[in-house]
């Protein structure tokens, strides 16, 4: 028999889990300490070319009040910088400085080296257990998206 509840309870430890990294502040190469919200605002901006705050707002699922608040914080540490955008003179482009790409490079280092293992058992996973693996997530992730929409509403 199936228990529902101890893979309910396993996910839910694991979000715990996963969370309590959010406050985790790493170096990634650089001499300024960021956190993992921080740090992966800098490899969004590091992986897509011409993003503006909209886009990254839709990137990291999260509201553009929240991702001006997380650039404003970068902008400040000096790892990006806010530039008017080639396609519009009301577009704020955003970009990497120095401080940025270098935070950017560690953090790609970091993962290279602490998602080995996990990379390792995905690898060589069957491709079967694989989809099967990423379909629920999508619907996990989808449950969630659910969840906070119906959330929003009660406010």
């Amino acid at each position: 028999m199936r228990d529902y509840k101890a893979i309910s309870a396993l996910m839910e430890r694991t979000i715990h889990k996963y969370n309590q990294t959010e406050n985790i502040q790493r170096q990634y190469g650089t001499d300024l300490l960021f956190s993992r919200v921080e740090i992966h605002t800098i490899e969004a901006i590091g992986e897509m070319e011409d993003i503006n705050i909209t886009r990254l707002a839709s990137y990291q699922g999260i509201t553009k009040g929240a991702a001006s608040q997380m650039i404003y914080k970068l902008v400040n540490k000096g790892a990006v910088k806010k530039s008017v955008s080639p396609n519009s003179d009301t577009e704020v482009r955003l970009e990497l400085t120095d401080i940025g790409k270098k935070a950017y490079e560690g953090h790609n280092e970091f993962h290279r080296a602490s998602n080995e293992q996990l990379f390792v058992m995905l690898r060589d996973m069957p491709d079967e257990l694989y989809e099967k693996m990423q379909e629920m997530l999508h619907l996990f992730d989808d449950m969630l998206d659910e969840k906070l929409k119906g959330n929003q509403h009660e406010k």
